[in-house]
């Protein structure tokens, strides 16, 4: 578990009026999930093996496009054995084949700090887990050597602004499907010169409760052993949808921790 220290602008430089955002979408109803519809059957109509490759993560947010870029910061994630992404891939004579593959679950926490004096102690304590899990495929992608590109996933409205939020979020089969943000961020305000309404927060305890479909990047692995990858744009990660007046984004880093040859679901397999 990885705790960092970020400037506190990133919060009180934010907003200018509150936004609810726990219980936000919990059942994931007001966005249409996309159904995956893959057959890994093979020539013969059966449902063979298929291996499941379990990658521990490491991570890091970068925050920017806060108001003047006073609050632009990076913390770093994951780091803990229960970070993980797991994918299924076809199996060719005994080991990892290229061809369709799935995001079978995801886990990240994102556990961060902020504090300043600012005439008085004021701080922020994010502890927020991001999970996706589905055997069937929460997304789904093609391996090409030592790529996977996702298919399709659309943004949503308000893409490319601050105001982008997990309430329009993303939709597609190369989306990660029903992606649940869980925890809390806690708002201790000791100063005198800002409040926890400033970065839209209610002091003391804010719970954080909502789903949403959630767009990546290509996983761009170091060998055909796909032993380590990398998920990076060309400045940053993978955007995530915030509701606060920020633009918000991933960087993983994925080191394979197990991989095994298992029995492919028969959900994989009924199309």
């Amino acid at each position: 578990m990885y705790k960092r220290f970020i400037p506190c602008m990133l919060f009180i430089g934010c907003a200018s009026e509150k936004t609810e955002t726990t219980e936000t979408n919990p059942s994931g109803d007001s966005q249409e999930q996309a159904q995956i519809d893959e057959s890994w059957k093979d020539e013969d109509d059966s449902c063979p093996p298929s291996w499941l490759l379990t990658y521990a993560l490491d991570g890091q947010i970068d925050i920017t496009h806060t108001p003047l870029d006073m609050g632009n910061a990076s913390a770093l994630v994951g780091g803990r054995d229960q970070d993980e992404l797991v994918i299924r891939v076809p199996d060719d004579n005994g080991v990892p084949a290229a061809g369709t593959i799935l995001l079978t679950q995801f886990n990240l926490l994102q556990d961060f700090s902020v504090s300043v004096d600012m005439i008085g102690e004021f701080t922020v304590v994010s502890d927020l887990l991001s999970t996706a899990n589905n055997e069937c495929g929460a997304a789904t992608g093609t391996l090409e050597e030592t790529t996977i590109r996702w298919a399709q996933c659309t943004y949503g409205a308000n893409h490319g602004e601050p105001a982008w939020s997990p309430d329009d979020g993303a939709s597609g089969v190369g989306c990660i499907a029903d992606y649940h943000v869980t925890g809390n961020i806690e708002c201790i305000d000791n100063s005198l010169l800002v409040g926890c309404d400033n970065g839209w927060l209610d002091e003391g305890d804010n719970p954080q409760d909502y789903r949403y479909a959630q767009p990546l990047l290509e996983l761009r692995f170091d060998s055909p052993a796909l032993e380590t990858f990398t998920m990076k744009g060309e400045e940053h990660g993978v955007e995530l949808p915030t509701y606060a007046n920020n633009r918000t984004w991933l960087t993983l880093e994925g080191t394979l921790k197990k991989q095994e040859l298992t029995e492919t679901p028969s959900c994989l397999c009924d199309n």
